[in-house]
């Protein structure tokens, strides 16, 4: 999910019927011919409006188009939007005031699914929703800077900041069409609630977008299916395929079943299941570094969290009583690496001169010892009458989270720390999470491809479930967030991520490999870690002729 700011599982779960093999009486549409591609996806999504789905939204972006998207190699590329502004091609201005001027020139000749005109007025449309605190937007924060939006003509945006925003270029990843939120009239908005709640648009019947596909079919439960756009402004030959199933596939067994099958064209797998599928003959696997990294968050918002957690030393001594490597290369078989930061290693913003916890125990205990939590009979540690305990929340159905949570259990308990478990369905786990009453949790971010933490990390962060604040480290994210060229932003992130490893605020485990099972039907395909996915070109994806 950070997507910045939204927290989500790699593990995919999907629902598919399989020649001799079903799950849960679900079934994938036969079609009615042509060039189709299927593909096992890992849930049934919520809603299909991209600003407030709490999942990742690939399904979404096959029909649905924003100002820019990212590609395989993490950059940042126009796509409503002909140009990103920058300071060097000066459609970004400085003012006098502070306030920052971007001009963005847009596509023309783009047309909505249903015919309309996409213009200036669709994208400041969508900056009046994203804006409002009712728009339940789930990175609004990042939005809030921009004062107002300009519409010097029907393909010209201009966004007055009212100062510079670093990340700027990967906001608007989508467009709502101002045509369809209009009331009776046909001149009246609705209103932001309105909006939020339409079902037509959030369940697809309504859903009208400027992509390669457009809206077919949503049987619950089981599929959501796209029809290719022949009227796609890129061109009459594109898309080169016809029509999308995305079957939903829930058990992680029951979709590698699927993909050994032939029967699915596009499918994530987990890590440990990547030696099942390295020589199938029909199909390659590509192990995609993903913008995320799993990781081991403590929290000090419960009156527990801050008598456990609240000094350093404790938190270093939990940190050095759990075993990375082992989860590396034992539970998940070698196929992740360990890592050290929240920032992708291969990003140019990574900063690998942190303060590191190896596995110690010895120095685990002298930690604790040295912060006065003496061993007890029972063998948990105890201070001023307080057993060193606390409570684990894990979410139902995240195998691979559990087992992680599983090993640091065994960590802490040769160290003297009890941790128990509570186990929640998903929409629970979420709330929970959100309202910050838990002790510790393992989670993972999608960070975009120009990695933003302030909202995780800052002490009003829109993500800082966990609570910590330190002002000195918010000075630094603040001015990393105003800086506008990499020389400038490199450095200042670099001294965030040393001084997060220094407080051992969160433990990061391994860096998430996202090993993505594509069959040599397929050509076009540039799998892509970022937040966006590996749809992003999905315009240009082919299939050979005679697949069935």
């Amino acid at each position: 999910m950070t997507r910045s700011g939204r927290g989500f599982a790699l593990t995919l779960i999907v629902a598919a019927s399989l020649a001799g093999c079903s799950t849960s009486g679900a079934s994938s549409p036969q079609g009615g011919g042509g060039r189709i591609l299927r593909v096992a996806y890992d849930r049934e999504i919520d809603v299909l409006n991209v600003f407030t789905s709490q999942n990742l939204v690939d399904i979404s972006f096959s029909m649905v188009e924003g100002l820019v998207t990212t590609n395989e190699r993490n950059e940042y590329i126009p796509v409503l939007a002909k140009e990103i502004p920058t300071e060097a091609n000066g459609r970004v201005v400085r003012g006098k005031d502070g306030s920052v001027r971007m001009t963005w020139p847009l596509q023309e000749n783009v047309r909505w699914h249903d015919g309309l005109t996409f213009t200036s007025a669709d994208v400041c449309f969508t900056w009046r929703f994203v804006t409002d605190p009712k728009s339940m937007t789930y990175n609004r924060e990042q939005y809030i800077g921009i004062k107002s939006c300009e519409m010097p003509d029907a393909h010209t945006v201009v966004f007055v900041w009212d100062g510079a925003y670093a990340y700027y270029a990967g906001l608007f990843e989508g467009i709502l069409p101002r045509h369809v939120f209009l009331k009776a009239d046909g001149k009246t908005e609705m209103t932001v609630d309105e909006i939020v709640n339409y079902e037509p648009y959030n369940r697809g019947p309504g859903l009208v977008g400027t992509g390669p596909f457009r809206f077919a079919e949503w049987k619950t439960g089981e599929y959501i299916r796209v029809v290719r756009n022949p009227e796609y402004w890129r061109g009459k030959d594109f898309p080169k395929i016809d029509e999308i199933v995305w079957a939903f596939i829930p058990d992680n067994n029951t979709r590698l079943l699927a993909l050994k099958s032939g029967r699915y064209d596009w499918g994530r797998i987990q890590p440990t299941q990547v030696s099942v599928v390295r020589n199938l003959p029909a199909s390659e696997v590509h192990l995609i570094d993903a913008n995320s990294v799993m990781h081991f968050d403590l929290a000090i918002r419960t009156e527990t969290g801050r008598a456990l957690f609240d000094d350093v030393r404790v938190r270093r001594a939990i940190f050095h009583a759990i075993d990375r490597e082992g989860m590396a290369k034992k539970l998940m078989e070698g196929a992740v690496k360990v890592a050290e930061g929240p920032i992708n290693p291969n990003s140019p913003y990574h900063n690998a001169k942190v303060t590191t916890y190896p596995y110690d125990l010895a120095r685990s205990r002298r930690l604790l010892d040295e912060a006065g939590w003496t061993m007890g009979e029972d063998g948990v540690r105890r201070k001023n009458g307080r057993r060193f305990s606390f409570v684990m929340l894990n979410r139902a159905g995240s195998t691979d989270r559990i087992l992680l949570a599983q090993v640091i259990q065994a960590g802490l308990k040769a160290v003297g720390v009890e941790v128990n478990f509570e186990t929640l369905e998903s929409a629970a786990w979420t709330q929970r999470w959100r309202s910050g009453k838990w002790e510790a949790i393992v989670s993972a971010w999608f960070l975009p491809a120009d990695p933003g933490i302030t909202g995780l990390y800052a002490c009003k962060g829109a993500n800082n479930m966990a609570g910590f604040c330190d002002p000195a480290l918010d000075e630094i994210l603040e001015r990393s967030d105003q800086a506008l060229s990499f020389e400038t932003r490199m450095p200042l992130l670099h001294e965030a991520q040393a001084k997060l490893a220094e407080q051992a605020r969160m433990l990061p485990l391994y860096q998430n490999v996202m090993p993505e099972v594509v069959t040599k039907r397929v050509s076009g395909y540039r799998g892509s870690g970022t937040n966006f996915g590996s749809f992003w070109n999905l315009w240009q994806w082919r299939l050979d002729e005679g697949w069935k």
